[in-house]
């Protein structure tokens, strides 16, 4: 496994960054070494936040020399360490994604052609998940919402069938 130097840089200085930073310091006081695999891996999932399954980030030209066996294994510490989280895209591979600061994004999934829009979930959620932790005595409640259906496009070219016309309430994409 190689190992990086402390010359060796992380990111251009700006908030990803430093959120590398911040993130590869936690890091190393939890034990995991400073290597290229490791630095690599949180640069790309800092870079380019969607979730990708593993292949997808193996294949990134920085990642591309990396054994898939120690990067998923890498990604499996990760997740462990509370830094990346899987996230449920139906059919396709297990998907990771890297936890930046703030509330992880929501999605609307196509189950036709995989697509994946971020949605902006309205506050009335977040007062839901407070409340119904609170009920049950929970605490540190993370919430994760992948809602799954047919893209526009898809929609186009493949409409329901007659009779399952549900109603929907449209959000704000971003």
């Amino acid at each position: 496994m190689l190992t990086m130097s402390a010359e060796d840089s992380i990111s251009p200085a700006s908030s990803i960054g430093s959120s590398v930073a911040d993130i590869l310091a936690d890091l190393l006081a939890k034990g995991f070494r400073r290597t290229h695999a490791l630095t690599c891996l949180l640069n790309e999932m800092a870079a380019d936040p969607r979730p990708r399954a593993l292949a997808e980030w193996a294949a990134l030209p920085s990642l591309r020399e990396r054994n898939a066996v120690t990067l998923y294994r890498l990604m499996l510490r990760l997740e462990q360490a509370g830094v990346v989280r899987r996230v449920n895209l139906g059919d396709r591979a297990q998907c990771f994604q890297l936890l930046l600061p703030g509330p992880a994004p929501d999605y609307l999934v196509c189950t036709s052609c995989g697509g994946l829009e971020t949605v902006e979930t309205p506050p009335e959620v977040r007062t839901v998940e407070v409340n119904l932790a609170e009920k049950a005595g929970w605490k540190a409640v993370r919430r994760e919402l992948e809602l799954f259906g047919l893209c526009p496009q898809c929609a186009q070219n493949d409409p329901p069938p007659e009779g399952n016309h549900s109603q929907s309430q449209s959000f704000p994409m971003s």
